[in-house]
């Protein structure tokens, strides 16, 4: 069966804070989370990775610096069940929803200008941020978080300033 991408509903936060917990142990209060990002449209927008009827990843795309005609996206948080991890899955689910968000730019007379990545500066997600959407390393912050963290830049516009657009 195909994996399906779709828009995260509030029915799915104890599934998506699952995979939460799963994913990102240092972190706490996985329902509360959820729930909050799920309540935030469209300053966020949540969707899941559907496999065989069961949720097996999920992907929040943040609004950067309030609603703007020209928007920057932050990928704020992807995960893929550690089962369902090495199938390209995570590949499927940047590609898919990042269409579906900027459809949903659209609807609201939105372009998507760029996309923002924060990350481990030893995530090996890097290299798929990197293909997907043409992100690279712009920055780097030492002791943000639990390590050194990178942010990483994809100009969605085409131009050649920042990074590429994404591969397709």
């Amino acid at each position: 069966m195909k994996p399906a991408v779709r828009p995260a509903t509030i029915e799915d936060t104890q599934a998506i804070s699952a995979l939460h917990r799963e994913a990102f142990v240092r972190q706490q209060a996985s329902d509360l989370w959820v729930q909050a990002t799920l309540s935030a449209y469209p300053r966020l927008l949540p969707f899941v990775l559907v496999l065989d009827g069961q949720i097996a990843g999920y992907i929040f795309w943040a609004q950067k610096s309030g609603i703007r005609p020209a928007a920057t996206l932050e990928l704020d948080q992807i995960a893929i069940a550690a089962r369902h991890q090495g199938h390209g899955y995570g590949e499927h689910l940047i590609r898919e929803s990042l269409a579906l968000a900027t459809a949903s730019l659209h609807g609201t007379g939105q372009t998507l200008k760029s996309i923002l990545v924060s990350t481990r500066a030893d995530n090996a997600a890097q290299r798929l941020y990197a293909k997907v959407l043409g992100a690279k390393v712009v920055a780097s912050i030492e002791g943000l978080y639990s390590a050194t963290e990178v942010i990483m830049l994809a100009d969605m516009t085409g131009g050649t300033s920042g990074s590429t657009s994404p591969s397709s």
